[in-house]
């Protein structure tokens, strides 16, 4: 009857909402049972409709990699007290450990031992062990009955703290089970203002900087967040879930720290991996090494890995007057212009009966005063000659009309350098390169680019990489899209000083998460309220928000007035002919003297 008791308590309360059937069943039992705990384990496994796997903890289990599914149940059949924590370091060993299943002890009382105390014992031994959904089933053999016991982790005063009281559940006696309360839910939707302890990162714009610091009793490095992505998501999390939020920080800058193979960790990952915070946010991408020690939320946004590097400078503005066209069109034009030059000169000395000057300097004018738009004076009397300057005047009217479009273009537009684009145009610029170290990886490979960027990989801090690109403009940096975009415009103030490749070129894209304790409890709950949040369209418009001064500043910015630097090159070369009209002249003079003295000389 024993026997029967336990099989129906143990299918009511592992049933849950979702069917579980085919779930596994894990029943740890002592390799020297007694008849009670034979008959248990041949009730329960021709009862249940679950897989069942039975351990014994007095001797090693057997590698078993090869069954990565993890457990949704627990029985424990004990024959003594001690055996609990043995039969707990033998499963929590399994890659099928799962303390968010559920977990029921059975035992039977021997004589002086108080119920609730051995539940309460027997509570606390799983909580240490991360088993927070435990049932205590105690068969009395003065009573003949099997009764259960449980608890409640958070309520109005216990938030995940040591177990200090029980309620009972159900009794059962003669197979009949007779229900005294209904088990209150271990996780409540009101968390009645437990802790929600978060360990921030600055990563300006998911988190910016804090307002002031808090004082808090259990805490010296807590602080008061305003803004930032990540901020209002969590600050969203503990309303939802009426938690009480402490946010805490680090007076290091950037301080992540490093999570290693063996599970020991520096930084945010080791105040993490020591279980004295719940989450950590700041723009945390999740690797192999950190879901293996961690476990990440569902990712709530996305964001990329990409090269920036300083934005391609102004080109010189004095040769804006010479650029306007590609040098085979100068070329061509000054081509055209002495042809037609000598052409005019020929016809115009042949109608001139040969009574001018035979040197076509004066034509070659003329010509180019037709092509500049000014007046000429060929004064042409035969048709092929009149047909010739129509030709020439039509070109120069094209030209005129292209020449003053494109200068106007020229002037009001700004002319930029080449700008790196490519992997290729960085390595070919040899400009030094580098960023956090984590990213230094990524470029372990084989092929020559990548060997190339992971010998020039200077690791530094994300602020000083973008620093430099942005105001020393002489470094490239391996930079999240979003936080790239974000500094340009604080650096920049108004004005773009960093390019980042586009998307075509990126390194990588990767889910932005929250990271919380491994087998943190409130894990589910919080990936339903981050799904919905990013379903209602939240996410998305705290990205969007981010955009609105960058894209209001390009629109702005993209014409330039009008200045004297924009003309320099108008300046220098009306300046250039002044200086040869001038040396010019001089030569004259030096050379009519030279003459007039000769003169004297020969009388």
């Amino acid at each position: 009857r024993t026997a029967e008791c336990v099989l129906k308590l143990s299918a009511k309360y592992f049933v849950e909402k979702k069917a579980l059937s085919g779930s596994i069943v894990i029943i740890n039992i002592n390799s020297y049972a007694s008849a009670t705990q034979v008959l248990l384990l041949k009730t329960i496994h021709s009862g249940m409709k679950y897989s069942i796997m039975v351990k014994d903890s007095f001797y090693p289990h057997a590698n078993a990699s090869h069954f990565p599914e993890k457990a949704k149940n627990y029985m424990l059949i004990l024959e003594e007290k001690s055996e609990l924590e043995r039969n707990i370091l033998q499963l929590n060993k399994l890659p099928t450990w799962n303390p968010l299943a559920k977990a029921i002890v059975f035992y039977e009382l021997k004589d002086n031992e108080s119920a609730e105390e051995t539940s309460i014992q027997f509570i606390n031994k799983l909580r240490h062990y991360k088993l927070f959904k435990s049932i205590i089933f105690i068969y009395s053999p003065e009573e003949d009955e099997v009764v259960s016991y449980t608890w409640s982790p958070y309520d109005d005063i216990n938030c995940g703290g040591k177990c200090n009281s029980v309620y009972i559940l159900d009794k059962c006696k003669d197979n009949v089970i007779l229900e005294l309360v209904t088990q209150k839910e271990m996780f409540p939707l009101d968390m009645k203002g437990c802790p929600l302890s978060v360990y921030a990162v600055i990563s300006e714009p998911y988190v910016m900087p804090p307002i002031r610091k808090r004082i808090v009793a259990d805490y010296n490095d807590s602080y008061e967040f305003d803004k930032g992505g990540e901020i209002k998501l969590v600050k969203i999390i503990s309303q939802f879930t009426n938690m009480s939020l402490v946010i805490r920080m680090s007076e290091t800058k950037e301080n992540w720290g490093t999570i290693y193979g063996n599970g020991s960790a520096t930084g945010a990952y080791e105040v993490l991996r020591n279980e004295k915070v719940d989450l950590i946010i700041g723009n945390i991408e999740v690797t192999r090494t950190i879901r293996k020690w961690f476990h990440p939320t569902v990712s709530y946004t996305q964001d990329e890995m990409i090269w920036c590097v300083p934005k391609a400078g102004r080109a010189s503005t004095w040769n804006n007057l010479i650029t306007i066209f590609q040098w085979s069109t100068w070329l061509a034009t000054f081509v055209s212009l002495v042809i037609m030059g000598l052409v005019f000169h020929y016809f115009y000395y042949r109608e001139q009966n040969r009574k001018v000057t035979k040197w076509p300097t004066n034509s070659l004018l003329m010509t180019f005063s037709m092509l500049l738009g000014w007046g000429s004076s060929f004064e042409p009397r035969s048709g092929t000659f009149r047909i010739l300057i129509f030709v020439w005047l039509l070109f120069s009217v094209n030209m005129g009309i292209s020449y003053e479009s494109f200068l106007r273009t020229f002037l009001m537009h700004p002319r930029f350098e080449k700008q790196i684009s490519t992997e290729a145009d960085l390595i070919q610029s040899q400009i030094p390169l580098g960023g956090r170290e984590i990213y230094r990886s990524y470029f372990e490979t084989n092929n020559a680019s990548s060997f190339y960027l992971y010998r020039k990989y200077s690791s530094t801090t994300f602020e000083e990489g973008i620093r430099r690109t942005a105001l020393n403009r002489n470094f490239a940096v391996v930079s999240s899209r979003r936080q790239s975009m974000y500094q340009d415009q604080k650096l920049g103030r108004g004005e773009s000083l960093i390019y980042c490749f586009p998307e075509s070129n990126n390194l990588y894209k990767y889910g932005v998460v929250l990271l919380a304790r491994k087998w943190f409890p409130m894990l589910e709950r919080f990936n339903s309220i981050i799904r919905s949040v990013s379903e209602n369209g939240l996410i998305d418009k705290w990205n969007e928000e981010l955009l609105i001064r960058k894209s209001s500043v390009e629109l702005t910015s993209s014409i330039a007035p009008l200045s004297v630097e924009h003309l320099l090159g108008a300046f220098m070369l009306i300046g250039l002919m002044y200086v040869i009209s001038i040396l010019t002249f001089i030569g004259e003079l030096v050379y009519n003297f030279i003459e007039k003295k000769n003169v004297k000389n020969s009388f």
